[in-house]
């Protein structure tokens, strides 16, 4: 039997029966925690690891995010990123200058893109090269040199370094080029360079490089530069805004005679992948604090099992009087102390790994952390939350005990099941299961709201890791009708405009060719009616009939032969233009000119913003029969034989005059999107098995506490000659039970978790569809995890179990 209870104010350790003057250091109840606490040892560590767990993954998310901002606006930020680029068709310097002394733009420069070929390890890519008038223009897109010489000198070029491991080359190294039909030309890699406003050339399979007019003349390409980039004086000015200073710019370019054919005004401050990472980071916050919510659900049981094993204490307590308000502050004081320590233990490893994982979603912006610290007020709040958590988790059950009557806590059975449990067990009865057995069963169900915050626990994390599974095959069955509409397997673009019949003739010829065709495309922009423009897309011009591409229908309908002024648009150019709808009307510039188009579909190109029309059309606009894209089918599958079909399809056209600028196989432009996707749906995925490793604690410490509780069950079983095996299969069925319950309503949990990522997925990155009923494989995955969870988890208490001595297990109370 348990020693009397002593005095309220003579409360201390077990440990000792000395009065507590003997200490006066520490009051009375403060030596009852920690003497409950050392009881309580086992499920407090469990608690304290759970917290730090959470904590763990939520503050690793938020130090990551803190420490990306910052980096945004030092590095990003703090570049002076462009905000409005106007392509022109001549460009001088008087004529920059002129732009230069508008009141509203605080810095200007002037710029050519050009896109050459390049070969990597036997692999033919795009690189994207950039001249500039100046390469030190510390007040515009600031470029910084990484190693080597800066800027570069005519013949040389030098590597954006987030392209430099792709694009194969090393520095004062080589790197051949060809442009059009001009011959290939190595240039020496004499530097690398730094572009925080581009995005990684590895994640977009571009080669960035940066060189000088003269250059560009030497690989054959174009060498005036025609495009004007600005910096605006205000930098609060919206996207509106900005496109009416580049608008006023316009105006004076055109007023000196030349002619602007495209603006383009990206949103301001945003990086070009920031979309994509805000989701990503939101996402996995909201994880984070469902995390955390769920560590706050072990709080709720170990709070309660305490107070349940305490009840006459209290009792004691407050007849000596003890007030309620002394008894809450203890027991909260303990929750306390339990945050206090999950937030040590929790801190530096977030920190941890906070920094590698956000060089990782920096260099996914094409940013460095190095020379950044994680932000104080981040940790600031992760100690907060960490203290707090356990403190508001505890409130409930330690103000239902603490309002207890002396009479009502002094009468109470302790952790002894209730008549009420006791008559559910009796009632359990299933053929041709034996006694023990339905005993193990039915004492899961032994403190429902015990079980029902195990369940929710386990389920969440089940929940999480099946609307993930969800989510990676609903993208990948996104991505798959996207391609699968898109009937060829290369695309080739050519330097210069040619008759589409001419093109299509050439290219049928050479073997291994299936079926050709040639596209017709233009830059063209939406004309608003306060005389702006919005940002350009590309206008494609597709054959009567094309066999080469059936885009999957979002709204109204397809092209026919018949159709004219005809346009089907992209999901991302309805995006931009919320009021082109189908059935509407629409002005768009071409080559400066306003044409009206009817809006006829809406489709989905995925990331592409794209418009189709009728090539005759087109053509018409154009006023010749001219094309400078062509779409082939191999009749090859593999990508070796396509990558082969490609090199004879380039020496063919440049034999008769019609120069290749760049390839491109369909099959690495779907890696591309499938890697910008994937990526953060994998991320999602190490969020589940967090909440998983979390739910495996909520069970152990449910289990821990069941143990607990039947001690004098347990000695009576073995009064009576159970085995310890036979505890053992007990304690283990009884939380095998409990773990197929949550796994059962883990499964329908899934939908609404499915259609919440899914359409959260779609706002910000790529329409995917909803997939209710999850997928059997990772639902039977999940089952075998909870198993292995249940087993991991009930090791502990089973053993403990049978470690109790008969004669001290049948005297528990």
């Amino acid at each position: 039997m348990r020693r009397a209870r002593l005095p309220w104010s003579m409360v201390v350790s077990s440990k000792t029966s000395r009065p507590a003057r003997s200490r006066p250091m520490f009051s009375p109840r403060w030596h009852k925690m920690r003497r409950d606490a050392w009881l309580h040892k086992s499920r407090s560590l469990l608690v304290v690891f759970a917290i730090a767990t959470g904590m763990i993954a939520a503050g690793a998310l938020l130090d990551t995010w803190a420490l990306v901002q910052r980096v945004t606006a030092s590095s990003y930020l703090g570049s002076h990123p462009v905000s409005a680029t106007l392509r022109v068709d001549t460009l001088d310097p008087m004529l920059l200058a002129q732009v230069r002394a508008l009141p509203a733009i605080a810095a200007a420069r002037s710029r050519r893109t050009v896109y050459a070929n390049v070969d990597v390890h036997g692999t033919r890519l795009t690189a994207a090269l950039f001249a500039l008038d100046e390469f030190d223009t510390p007040n515009i897109g600031r470029l910084e040199s990484e190693r080597g010489k800066w800027p570069p000198r005519d013949g040389e070029i030098a590597i954006e370094k987030s392209a430099l491991e792709f694009s194969g080359a090393a520095l004062d190294g080589a790197i051949t080029l060809q442009f059009g039909k001009s011959p290939a030309r190595a240039l020496t890699v004499s530097g690398i360079a730094h572009d925080v406003s581009l995005p990684p050339g590895w994640m977009d399979h571009v080669v960035y490089g940066f060189v000088t007019p003269a250059t560009l003349g030497m690989l054959g390409a174009p060498s005036a530069l025609d495009e004007i980039q600005i910096v605006v004086r205000d930098t609060t000015a919206d996207r509106d805004a900005v496109r009416r200073i580049a608008y006023d710019a316009k105006a004076l370019i055109e007023y000196d005679g030349k002619h602007v054919t495209a603006i383009d005004v990206p949103v301001p401050g945003e990086h070009a992948h920031a979309a994509q990472m805000n989701s990503l980071m939101l996402t996995q916050g909201a994880f984070g604090l469902l995390t955390l919510l769920v560590c706050s659900f072990l709080i709720v049981n170990l709070i309660t099992a305490m107070l349940t094993g305490q009840t006459r204490e209290i009792g004691v307590m407050k007849s000596l009087g003890a007030r309620a308000g002394q008894i809450a502050v203890m027991y909260l004081g303990f929750a306390f102390l339990l945050g206090l320590l999950a937030s040590a233990i929790a801190l530096p490893v977030a920190m941890l790994i906070a920094r590698p994982y956000a060089a990782l979603n920096a260099s996914m912006l094409n940013f460095s952390i190095d020379g950044y610290a994680i932000p104080w007020w981040a940790i600031a709040v992760q100690l907060a939350v960490g203290c707090l958590l356990p403190v508001i988790a505890a409130i409930f059950p330690v103000r239902r005990a603490c309002r207890l009557s002396v009479n009502a806590a002094l009468r109470d059975s302790g952790l002894a099941a209730d008549a009420g449990t006791s008559y559910v067990r009796r009632r359990i009865t299933i053929p041709g299961i034996g006694r023990p057995l339905l005993l193990s069963i039915g004492n899961a169900f032994r403190r429902r709201q015990r079980l029902l915050l195990t369940l929710l626990v386990l389920a969440a994390g089940g929940a999480v890791f099946l609307g993930a599974g969800n989510l990676r095959i609903a993208v990948r069955g996104s991505v798959d009708p996207l391609f699968s509409s898109q009937h060829y397997d290369v695309v080739l673009r050519l330097a210069d405009a040619h008759p589409a019949a001419k093109i299509e003739a050439a290219a049928a010829n050479v073997s291994g060719v299936a079926r050709v065709e040639a596209w017709a495309s233009d830059n063209v922009s939406v004309a608003h009616a306060d005389g702006t423009s919005g940002n350009s897309f590309t206008l494609v011009g597709l054959p009567a009939d094309s066999a080469m591409i059936a885009p999957i229908m979002l709204g109204g309908r397809g092209l026919n032969a018949s159709d004219n002024n005809a346009l089907v648009i992209s999901r991302n150019v309805l995006r931009d233009e919320p009021t082109l709808l189908p059935g509407t009307k629409v002005t768009l510039l071409i080559a400066g000119q306003p044409i009206e188009f009817s809006i006829v579909g809406v489709v989905d190109a995925g990331p592409q913003k794209i418009a189709y029309m009728p090539r005759a059309a087109l053509d018409a606009l154009h006023g010749g029969d001219l094309s400078s894209a062509l779409v082939v089918a191999s009749k090859a599958a593999d990508a070796p034989s396509q990558l082969d079909l490609i090199l004879r399809l380039r020496s063919e056209l440049e034999r008769i005059g019609m120069p290749v600028a760049n390839s491109q196989l369909l099959s690495e432009t779907r890696r591309g999107v499938e890697d910008h996707l994937l990526m953060v749906v994998d991320f999602l995925g190490l969020m589940a098995w967090v909440m998983i490793a979390v739910g495996a604690m909520g069970l152990a410490s449910t289990m821990s506490l069941a143990v607990l509780e039947r001690t004098r069950e347990i000695g009576v079983l073995r009064a009576i000659g159970a085995r310890h095996g036979a505890i053992l299969r007990m304690i283990q069925i009884e939380g095998l039970v409990i773990a197929l319950l949550g796994w059962l309503v883990s499964i329908p949990l899934s939908m609404p978790m499915s259609a919440l990522l899914a359409d959260a997925f779609g706002r910000v990155m790529f329409t995917t569809p909803i997939r209710w009923m999850p997928d059997a494989r990772n639902v039977l995955v999940w089952l075998l995890m909870v198993v292995v969870v249940s087993l991991i988890a009930c090791t502990w208490p089973s053993l403990r179990a049978t470690r109790i001595p008969t004669a001290k297990a049948l005297s528990y109370e």
